[in-house]
């Protein structure tokens, strides 16, 4: 019977009134059992052999009696088991995510155009009237309007049949947690369904006009990221709204995309989870620039299913891209980070098509030396990345004072009197640019001039991890026969599709 009749263990009752319990409720019920042979003693279950007892009738009538007695108990427990039950399958369908929305701040507005409610800590619910309210902490309790007064920690909701709070003019659905912090500091938490987060903060990561595969793709994937934060968050939130994974902005239609919501709802409470039944930090990129990085060599330490797999991302506009940065702005972002250089004059970094130990295997940079008239720095190509504002940390540099893109010439009139201007293009032969290279290819003089540039050219935009929004589409484009599952199984391998 594979363990699921339990047997009571009266002598006067049959198999026939075995029960038949789900695996989850027999260890309670199995508990029940002992306790009931405590309070009913066990010689009147299972009476002894040679022990002085009442008449078989007598003792047939009590037994009965017991017997009637243990299964109201019994309807009792399966009852009360069968709630917690159902109550816990509801909890689980509606999953809550908690999003810091104001962190660390002194203030922060809250309006409403309905009236709306605000529970205190001290357990004290009261009815506010529409209308802003700056709110702010104070020696470690709420106002509003330094008139209301709501102790350390306050939830906000709608009233019933009303529109929702703003934050700071931004929309959000479901209620608000806020917290007095030490040192006078305010936290707004947004505490809403997984779900209508996903439909807030997935379209700012896809486009509607994508094929629907790559969108459920990225759903399961934002979800997937979602309950391994909300798993491992030791905070009053599991994400912030800043987050660079998953960006949230609020609710509302100028946000929200029915196609994406549509494509959400189709692959509704599906996620990955690693070989230990675990839900997986699916990151994500835009793009890798022609092959993802593993985490072992970004972050360095391994991670099963964040490996380094080939990418189909060469339709991204950011597959390649420039950006031009002055010594001077150089020095000076470095300085307020703690890194003096002084005057630079020089940078030293392999080059990409011959990647040292200053680059990962697939070619991001892991650290850049900077030495100037004052000293060296040592920087991280994140933090470089991050500094400069920089697409990603895949890239090569040239130093020197390249040649003007463009030439602004005069318009004249017919009276030779300048009217205006032009900008025309240069052409220059790309072996003839006067632009001068070290002999030694990992270091990179400067100059000093005037119009000297630090030039970045480089792969890609994003941290290269996980999944690639343009390299999914470029695999739904080349096969038709593509599925979001075949798509999460290439960059998240060894991983498994649950819901």
């Amino acid at each position: 019977m594979g363990g699921r009749f339990l047997m009571c263990e009266c002598t006067t009752l049959s198999q026939n009134h075995c029960v038949i319990l789900p695996a989850p409720f027999q260890g309670a019920y199995k508990s029940s059992v002992s306790l009931r042979k405590l309070a009913f003693g066990k010689k009147l279950i299972s009476p002894l052999k040679g022990e002085v007892a009442a008449s078989e009738a007598s003792r047939r009538k009590g037994c009965a009696k017991i017997e009637e007695k243990y299964m109201l108990r019994k309807l009792l427990i399966l009852s009360v088991l069968l709630f917690t039950f159902i109550f816990a399958s509801a909890a689980v369908a509606a999953e809550q995510i908690r999003i810091g929305i104001v962190v660390g701040q002194a203030t922060a507005e809250l309006s409403c155009e309905d009236e709306f409610v605000v529970r205190d800590s001290y357990g004290k619910t009261t009815t506010m009237p529409k209308g802003k309210y700056f709110i702010h902490a104070q020696q470690g309790k709420l106002f509003f309007d330094d008139k209301n007064e709501f102790g350390n920690e306050a939830f906000v909701a709608a009233a019933a049949g009303k529109s929702s709070p703003q934050i700071n003019k931004r929309s959000y659905k479901g209620d608000f947690q806020l917290q007095a912090e030490q040192g006078d500091k305010l936290l707004v938490v947004n505490r809403l369904s997984l779900e209508d987060y996903l439909e807030s903060v997935l379209p700012a990561k896809t486009m509607s006009v994508w094929p629907d595969e790559v969108i459920k793709a990225q759903a399961v994937a934002a979800r997937s990221y979602a309950l391994f934060k909300m798993q491992h968050s030791d905070k009053a939130y599991a994400l912030l709204a800043t987050d660079r994974e998953l960006p949230y902005g609020g609710t509302g239609k100028r946000i929200e995309k029915d196609a994406v919501t549509k494509l959400i709802q189709a692959t509704k409470g599906q996620y990955l989870v690693d070989a230990y039944g675990r839900a997986i930090e699916a990151v994500t990129t835009s793009s890798s620039g022609g092959r993802t990085e593993s985490a072992l060599n970004l972050r360095g330490t391994a991670v099963s299913y964040l490996q380094s797999v080939a990418d189909y991302d060469s339709d991204s506009p950011e597959y390649t891209w420039e950006s031009r940065i002055s010594p001077a702005l150089l020095e000076s972002l470095a300085a307020q980070r703690g890194y003096t250089t002084g005057k630079l004059t020089s940078i030293r970094l392999s080059p990409l098509d011959d990647a040292g130990v200053d680059r990962t295997p697939t070619g991001r940079v892991k650290y850049i030396i900077l030495s100037g008239e004052a000293g060296a720095a040592k920087i991280s190509g994140s933090e470089l990345q991050d500094l400069l504002g920089l697409n990603s940390t895949l890239f090569d540099i040239e130093t020197g004072t390249p040649v003007p893109e463009t030439l602004k010439v005069p318009i004249e009139d017919h009276y030779g009197m300048e009217i205006g201007s032009k900008d025309i293009g240069i052409k220059v032969n790309e072996s003839k640019k006067p632009v001068w290279k070290n002999l030694v290819r990992s270091y990179h003089l400067l100059g000093g001039g005037k119009e000297e540039k630090i030039i970045f050219r480089g792969k890609g935009k994003g941290s290269g991890l996980g999944l690639s929004a343009w390299g999914a589409r470029g695999m739904a484009n080349a096969d038709t026969k593509a599925t979001y599952k075949t798509i999460l199984a290439h960059y998240y391998p060894g991983t498994q599709l649950v819901r």
